[in-house]
């Protein structure tokens, strides 16, 4: 049986810029962190968990055939090219429209990711450029260097395959999960890391409550349960191997 692991970038699965559903305007997601420090995502429109699927895939597929290489740009210096096949991406996300295919990666162009560490302010494209030639069926991503780098050597293991068949809220719970090896989580945490918009608390935790459920029944969690601790809900994660 081929092995469906793609290494991504730990920042990434951890603290998602990936949406769980599409809205008008202009994408703005925070995660505070300790002592102050904050990283933002920033787009000109939504960008949702399902074109992060497309961008993991793709990784995969560059992974698995090595199909990439260094370049130099004149307009972003040096680059990450990345080649892959348009047919491999519909395979593996069961998505037959070429045109989303493309619209999804050309949105996540759009990101910006903010560090804010204290005084140390940096910020970064996850990819920079993508082109498809449709008559070729390939797809070429430009992606940062330094992004590029980061996606193996600060990168957590995923199954492509049991990613891509999940919910866009126990997507990001999946890569949350797989980032801490804990087995127990304020349930605020969760509903933030999985980055749950609704605005009503029990509606919040409804969806939260699904998405645990489909990761029990996909086999990437045995089983989990809500207990209140010192006033505050506490979910409690019965693990098995995430890979």
């Amino acid at each position: 049986m081929e092995n469906k692991n793609v290494n991504i970038y730990r920042r990434l699965l951890k603290y998602p810029p990936f949406a769980v559903s599409r809205k008008g305007g202009a994408m703005i997601i925070s995660h505070k962190l300790k002592n102050g420090k904050e990283i933002i995502a920033i787009a000109p429109e939504y960008v949702t968990v399902e074109d992060a699927e497309k961008l993991y895939t793709v990784c995969y597929l560059a992974q698995r055939d090595e199909t990439f290489k260094i370049i130099n740009t004149e307009k972003f210096g040096k680059m990450a090219e990345i080649t892959v096949f348009i047919w491999d991406i519909r395979k593996l996300t069961n998505c037959n429209d070429d045109g989303y295919i493309y619209k999804a990666l050309d949105r996540i162009t759009g990101i910006k990711i903010q560090y804010n560490f204290e005084k140390n302010k940096t910020s970064v494209h996850i990819i920079n450029a993508v082109k498809f030639n449709q008559k070729t069926g390939e797809i070429n991503i430009l992606m940062d260097l330094t992004m590029f780098k980061n996606f193996a050597g600060k990168s957590l293991t995923i199954n492509i395959e049991k990613y891509n068949s999940l919910t866009p809220v126990a997507k990001n719970l999946y890569g949350f999960l797989t980032t801490n090896p804990s087995n127990i989580f304020k349930e605020n945490t969760l509903i933030e890391r999985a980055v749950i918009l609704a605005k009503r608390r029990n509606k919040a935790q409804c969806v939260l409550k699904r998405a645990l459920t489909k990761l029990k029944e996909e086999k990437i969690i045995k089983d989990f349960k809500t207990i209140k601790k010192e006033g505050k809900r506490i979910i409690e994660i019965e693990r098995q191997n995430l890979k």
